[in-house]
This record gives C-alpha cells, structure tokens and sequence, in this order.
C-alpha cells in the first residue's frame, strides 16, 4: 500500500508541478524562435455552425472587417442541421463574398469541416469557431508565422471575456492562464501538439479528411506532428469568446466530451507517444494529455491506500488533509454563495476537472467514440 500510495502522489505531483518544472528549466528543449515576414498567402476561413443564430452575423461581419486583402480570402460558413434562423442568416451574407454550405442532416462538427474544406481554397486553412470575435488583424498576425517553413499549424488561446460572470466562469479563466503558460512554453520548444478551435491555422497540404469523432483541435495538430512540422502558439493576437457553461453541470458536460473526443484521436495516433518517432513531442503529451486524464484514478488510488495507511501518524494527517479537501469542494460545488471564494473555488474547480477526466476517458474507452458536438448557447 505504501508502494501505491508514494506512486499514485508522484504521478500527480509531476502532472502539475514536475512537468511544468521541466518546461521552465529547458530540460525538454531551448526555446526557439519563429521567423515571421508580411505575407499575405490565399487563405481559405472554415467556420461551422450549429444553432448559432444569436452570433453568427456578428461573427461574419467580424471576418469581413479584417485588415487581411479581401481578393486573398474565401470565407466558407457550413451549417449542420440547425433548427433555428442560422441558415437564413448566413445566406443573407452571400452577396458579400461568404460562401455557405447547409447540411440538411446533422452530422457532427468534423463531418461538416470535411465538407468545407473540400470547398477551399488557397496555400492555408483557418478553422475559427462561430461564437469567436477575432482581432481586426488576426489573419494578418497568424498568416505571418509561416514564413518559417517548419511551421505546419499555428494556433492562439480564446479569452474569456464573462470572467468574472459565475465561480464556474471565474476558475475556467484562471485554469486558461495556467494552460495557456503551459502551451507557450511547448510552443517554444517545439513540444505543442494541440491547438484552440477558437482560432488556428495550418498549411493545406497537411490536410487530410477527418475521423467524424475526432476533433479538429486535436487530430490536426497530431497530424503536423507525424508530418515532421512544428505547431506553434501565436500569442500577438487571442480570440475572444463568451463562456456559456456557466454552471458546475454544464461545464463538466463540455469538458467530458472534449477529454473523450481528445483521447479517441490519440489513441488513434499511437505513434504519437513513441519519442524515438516523434521526439520530445511524445513527452509533452504524456505529461500534458495522457498522465493529466490519468489524474483521478491515481487520486482514486491515494486515496484507497491512504485509508489502509491511515494508522500510521504521518498517512493519518494526509487522510485528514485529503478528505477536507474533498469537503471543500463540495461546499465550493453545492453551496452557491462559496463557489467564488478561494480556497473553495480552486478545490471544487480541480475536483470538477478530475470528474470530468475520469467520466470521458470511461466514455471514450467503454464506448470506442467520442462525445457528440453540442452547441450550447
């Protein structure tokens, strides 16, 4: 029990303190630079939709108010199956230059992005989410990290914008700065294999058609990776949006299904894993993806053996420490007026992360697919 115990408590401290300790000192890598110029190569913007109505216009206006030359864009709007004015709305767009697909059926965010990307254009692809607000000069920005010919995939972190709106809200936000610090330091050291749906760019002939339950944030940059090209973060520019899982159970939908969706693509891409093909990339989504959705059988694990330990003086103060920190959370999670105060808000934020790890990984390994693109807005 204490070999499980000492092993279970390591695996979780390197997770989220040994990992990023790693990073920080350049044990894992230099940090590279990026060689940017002004280019302004044909770029195709892949937006899909579903029941968007409330942002679509203003996401499309967005687009066409960027500073990136008109007669180098083609902007491709693909609807899937919604059931609200998203359709008309779009079509409304059409004499400005907007191209639109409709999908009379529903079927899933990849399927629909397989279907516009058939339809573009142009030496890049840009993937853009429809509740996303880009800078005016987003395009200019991104278009300009591939000057560097090693760069297959570039990509930002959304900001928040309702920060402060919920203690849901508020702890996703401060969990985005962690991430978003992690992702610049693999970035920079060539280790980055994800990307944000909020906004990212990868070169054409990278593209492949995607597995319907895999998705485009991550089998994307895997694909880069296996391709001997590097995924960066563009961090000149951020994407705003608007959280709308504002409460604990919304929140830990959408995370299960992003955790399921994500593992499904990595265990489609083994090879991925394999430092001696993929190098240090392999070691950034060990400790970043593989070992972070690993986290709650390993607290699980502490856990148990902590209790068979519990007579010992010292496992008896840790078994006391770990169950005020599960009743923390919960207070943090069941009682309204706590969940924005700290050091409640930060327990019952990891507690729900940790849940939301353990249900999509069962999902995902139970049910051999992932979770099914939902818009909630």
């Amino acid at each position: 029990m204490q070999y499980v115990f000492w092993l279970c408590l390591s695996v979780i401290l390197y997770v989220y303190f040994g990992y990023p300790l790693l990073l920080r000192s350049g044990i894992l890598g230099r940090r590279r630079t990026v060689h940017r110029e002004h280019l302004f190569p044909f770029l195709s913007v892949i937006v899909p939709a579903h029941n968007e109505e409330a942002m679509i216009r203003t996401k499309l206006e967005n687009l066409l108010s960027q500073d990136y030359p008109a007669e180098r864009v083609k902007i491709i709007v693909g609807d899937d199956g919604s059931r609200d004015s998203t359709p008309s709305i779009c079509r409304s767009f059409e004499p400005f230059g907007v191209h639109f697909f409709r999908s009379e059926e529903r079927r899933g965010k990849s399927a629909l992005q397989n279907e516009l990307v058939a339809r573009a254009r142009g030496e890049l692809l840009v993937f853009t989410d429809a509740d996303c607000l880009l800078p005016q000069n987003a395009l200019s920005i991104i278009a300009q990290d591939f000057a560097s010919g090693d760069v297959g995939l570039a990509t930002n972190c959304a900001t928040i914008l309702n920060q402060d709106e919920t203690g849901i809200v508020k702890n996703e936000g401060l969990y985005w700065k962690y991430e978003r610090w992690l992702r610049e330091e693999e970035s920079a050291r060539g280790l980055l294999a994800m990307a944000s749906g909020s906004l990212f760019a990868m070169r054409r002939t990278l593209w492949k058609p995607l597995d319907p339950n895999v998705g485009d944030d991550f089998a994307l940059p895997l694909r880069v990776v296996k391709a001997g090209y590097r995924n960066i973060l563009e961090t000149r520019i951020s994407a705003g949006t608007q959280l709308t899982q504002k409460k604990a159970d919304s929140m830990l939908r959408m995370k299960m299904r992003i955790i399921s969706k994500d593992l499904y693509g990595l265990l489609r891409n083994p090879s991925c894993l394999d430092p001696f093909r993929v190098g240090r990339v392999a070691v950034g989504l060990w400790s970043h993806k593989l070992l972070r959705w690993a986290v709650p059988y390993f607290l699980l694990g502490l856990l148990i053996s902590n209790i068979f330990l519990a007579r010992e003086a010292l496992f008896g103060v840790f078994l006391g420490a770990q169950i005020a920190f599960y009743l923390a959370a919960a207070a943090g999670l069941l009682i309204r007026r706590l969940e924005s105060l700290f050091p409640l808000s930060v327990t019952s934020s990891f507690c729900l992360v940790n849940f939301a790890s353990l249900l999509g990984t069962l999902h995902c390994l139970t049910s051999g697919k992932a979770g099914q693109w939902k818009t909630v807005r």
